[in-house]
């Protein structure tokens, strides 16, 4: 079946466009509620009034941190609608994180639930507001609101990205970005208006975002969406079978859980609607991509994209002649290369860094050009990334040229939680790694080196990060050294630290 990807310049005219043309077609489930693309529609525009109402302008920045729900989407595709920048965050994300990383971006309007309210009401420079149960209730649609037209360059969303640096990035997609990486994904995975996602991963993060979440909007798809997978782990397959699941996007955890959840359903055949699993945002095992197959009859694609980039690749497993292990071949929207270290391009079998060209390619850091021009030479990102291709254009991920952990699906700078550490007084060097782990991807080690006569157990240094960090971000184990290696500049070395 062919992919027909409709011709517009903003994510949110295709709302308005399948509200005239399939006006009664589920756009999206939630807790069993079934909005219709006319339902969506008005919503979107009630949103809009509402946001108005609060003085904004076209180019100004909307902040959000939402749990996945119907307020989450209202508030992407009516930023996008009256020529304003969307900027979500993770929801697992705890106050004193986003707090930090808002220092970053000028935005006007901050919109979260309960959770984060009432920490952030008096915490942070600009506006916030309560995304409440009855926010629904209170959207007048009655005012159709046109759809921005913008210049393809001009920015549509700024991602959160926790970089690995200390310092947090801010990742600036234009429209064109957005509209040219999505419409090769849809086509790259033969995606189509009979789409039905079921979205278990936090809409915060970009992967289900443009996975499931914008390319079904874009084609007339329909989405299913739950707060989380842990939420609705024991009725899973329920899900995919009520719903005629056709596609959903995983990180390795979650195959490991499936593989160990116990379900009484001897025959899977009744999934069959699911056509392959995605599974990203961590390295994914060719042996969990194996057990999955034979326990369950199901392919597992090899996800690869970034921040900056989106999707890169198509690694799609109902090809006849597919065999796991590899990222696929770059997605008609870009160009990938292998370079060394001075920039020459590899030839295929040679391993280095993966580096990318194309109009998926991100606009820039928000308020960081220095950066930007650092990691961009010559029309070509660089990944910080590892791998090689074969002599058939078939790309292989080999490692992480930079020190970022995965751990769940998140990425984690090991240098925010050193930075927290050194806070310590009793702490004379530390250096943060991640450890290969079957169930999170990575764990978090941290070594420590203690200053002459103090003393510290590793229960102190989890408690003080947490008052700092995100649960996700606190080490799960701590180990005290007497020395830490170092290079001759005296940096401290962390690969041999992983080794």
């Amino acid at each position: 079946m062919s992919t027909k990807i409709p011709s517009i310049d903003n994510i949110s005219e295709v709302i308005r466009h399948y509200a005239k043309t399939t006006p009664t077609k589920p756009y999206l489930i939630s807790n069993d509620r079934i909005y219709t693309y006319s339902e969506i529609d008005k919503l979107i525009d009630g949103t809009c009034t509402m946001l108005e109402k609060f003085g904004l302008t076209q180019g100004e920045i909307v902040s959000i941190i939402l749990k996945n729900s119907i307020e989450y989407v209202l508030f992407y595709l009516a930023t996008l609608r009256i020529g304003c920048i969307i900027n979500p965050y993770p929801y697992n994300l705890e106050s004193n994180d986003v707090i930090r990383y808002l220092e970053n971006i000028n935005s006007k309007l901050l919109f979260c639930h309960k959770a984060h309210y009432e920490h952030m009401k008096n915490s942070v420079q600009r506006q916030v507001i309560l995304v409440d149960d009855d926010f629904l209730d209170k959207l007048d649609g009655s005012k159709k609101h046109a759809d921005f037209k913008p210049e393809q360059e001009s920015p549509a969303c700024i991602y959160y990205s926790s970089g690995t640096t200390a310092n947090p990035k801010s990742v600036v997609f234009s429209h064109k970005n957005m509209l040219s990486n999505i419409s090769s994904v849809c086509k790259g995975f033969k995606f189509n208006e009979h789409e039905k996602h079921l979205i278990i991963l936090p809409m915060g993060h970009t992967a289900s975002v443009n996975y499931s979440f914008l390319p079904c909007t874009l084609l007339g798809g329909t989405l299913v969406i739950t707060e989380s997978f842990w939420k609705i782990k024991q009725n899973f397959w329920d899900i995919i079978k009520k719903f005629d699941i056709t596609y959903v996007e995983v990180v390795p955890s979650i195959l490991v859980a499936l593989l160990h959840l116990r379900y009484e359903l001897n025959d899977y055949s009744d999934i069959k609607k699911l056509k392959f699993v995605g599974c990203g945002s961590a390295p994914l095992p060719i042996e969990l991509q194996n057990k999955i197959h034979q326990k369950f009859g199901l392919k597992v694609a090899n996800l690869y994209g970034l921040s900056e980039t989106g999707p890169t690749h198509v690694d799609y497993p109902l090809d006849k002649y597919w065999v796991p292990g590899s990222i696929g071949k770059p997605l008609d929207v870009n160009q990938v290369s292998i370079m060394d270290e001075n920039e020459h391009i590899l030839e295929h079998d040679q391993v280095g860094e993966i580096v990318i060209k194309g109009e998926n390619v991100f606009i820039g850091y928000y308020n960081n050009q220095e950066i930007y021009n650092q990691v961009v030479l010559n029309g070509f990102f660089h990944t910080g990334d590892l791998g090689y291709k074969n002599e058939d254009g078939i790309f292989y991920f080999t490692g992480r040229k930079k020190d970022l952990i995965i751990k769940g699906g998140i990425n984690i700078s090991p240098d925010e939680i050193d930075e927290i550490i050194f806070k310590l007084d009793e702490v004379k060097e530390a250096t943060t790694v991640g450890k290969e782990d079957e169930y999170l991807g990575e764990k978090i080690i941290t070594y420590i080196v203690l200053k002459d006569g103090k003393k510290l157990d590793g229960e102190n240094v989890k408690d003080f990060c947490a008052k700092f960090l995100s649960k996700e971000k606190i080490p799960d184990v701590v180990k005290f050294v007497q020395s830490l290696p170092k290079g001759p500049s005296g940096k401290i070395l962390r690969r041999e630290m992983r080794n």
